[in-house]
């Protein structure tokens, strides 16, 4: 995730790792040791308010937000790792092709 935050953060992309399940004392400990990744960390109650806003069924998953607040692309499991799709989900809508561009106006 570091990597694609760094290569897109410029753009206007922010990468948001998301914990619904442990405590904040238990995330601090895990960041301070390993560091964030270049991603920000959002700690959520464990209500499944959250889980459900995204549609999340399991972990770990992988959503991706448009500049509208739009769900446009989920990935849950191992594919929520597939960096290539997540990146070519991230250019499309970075870099929109010519004809992407004209549907919009």
């Amino acid at each position: 995730m570091r990597r694609l935050t760094d290569k897109y953060k410029p753009q206007g992309v922010i990468v948001l790792d998301i914990d619904v399940l442990d405590e904040q004392e238990i995330v601090q400990k895990f960041l301070a040791e390993h560091g964030h990744f270049g991603s920000d960390v959002l700690l959520t109650l464990t209500d499944e308010s959250t889980m459900s806003a995204f549609g999340v069924e399991q972990f770990p998953s992988t959503i991706v937000v448009d500049k509208r607040g739009r769900i446009v692309a989920s990935y849950s499991g191992g594919a929520s790792d597939d960096f290539a799709k997540l990146e070519a989900t991230i250019r499309r809508l970075t870099f929109p092709s010519p004809a992407q561009r004209t549907a919009k106006n």
